[in-house]
């Protein structure tokens, strides 16, 4: 199942996709106490020669998941996120495995920022999940979707908030 969310974000897009995207206080603030994510912990975080950073993300959210997604996923999802972002087109490509189920479930994003003016851009974030399980599969990517979905709208809505707060 592919998919693509797409929010308007209030600073630019070069300083969105190099600076906001990985800012500690920001991610930190987002996903433990905005997101409640029982874990969000930076495992390794790198920059190449080349500029290419990479990192390395351990993460939970708190989900009320259906059963199906309780058999596949366990009582409480967490999962491992492997990033890296390419400053040549400006995009971060991110696989993410499931602690548990990770052999069922491909789930990969691409984010980037496209300008719509001189102080704003559209963060698009485009993804693609699959889960193979006989006759579960459908209903456990449409849950997924509507997660992720929700996750980014909070997302954007205390990005624009925390831009507000910083005088960014």
């Amino acid at each position: 199942m592919r998919y693509t969310i797409k929010h308007t974000i209030d600073i630019d897009a070069e300083t969105y996709m190099t600076k906001l995207l990985f800012d500690p206080e920001l991610n930190r603030r987002l996903f433990l106490e905005h997101l409640g994510f029982t874990q969000y912990r930076v495992l390794e975080e790198r920059t190449d020669p080349d500029g290419v950073i990479h990192r390395k993300v351990e993460a939970a959210p708190k989900l009320e998941m259906p059963a199906p997604a309780r058999k596949l996923f366990g009582e409480t999802f967490g999962y491992t996120e492997v990033g890296r972002y390419d400053p040549k087109v400006k995009r971060y490509y991110v696989q993410i495995t499931p602690k548990m189920g990770g052999d069922k479930v491909k789930n990969t994003v691409e984010i980037w920022a496209e300008p719509l003016d001189a102080k704003r851009c559209e963060r698009v974030v485009s993804v693609d999940n699959s889960v193979k399980v006989f006759g579960l599969g459908t209903l456990i990517e449409g849950f997924v979707e509507q997660q992720t979905r929700d996750s980014y709208a909070k997302a954007a809505e205390f990005t624009n908030r925390f831009i507000r707060e910083k005088g960014l």
